[in-house]
């Protein structure tokens, strides 16, 4: 319960040494995708990121399936050959 209501406590935010160019995309997306709700735009944000990290690890796992299946194709010498005739 107490963690809870912590949760939905408000505060002041400042971000110091943004670059503006940085900001005024941020502000932009927060205005077209948001209704200009900027803490809405960092929640988001943050979703984006646990996405990116959860498919970078199943992108990897996939990647050494492949690498696996290339090297038992190599060591088998499995090639295709077609011949036209």
């Amino acid at each position: 319960m107490i963690d809870e209501i912590e949760d939905q406590i408000r505060t002041g935010f400042s971000v110091t040494n943004i670059p503006k160019g940085i900001l005024k995309k941020f502000k932009h997306m927060c205005k077209e995708e948001f209704g200009d709700i900027y803490w809405v735009g960092i929640s988001e944000l943050l979703k984006i990121k646990q996405r990116y990290e959860e498919m970078s690890i199943l992108l990897s796992s996939l990647q050494k399936q492949i690498d696996n299946l290339n090297k038992k194709m190599e060591v088998n010498n499995v090639k295709t050959t077609r011949t036209f005739g």
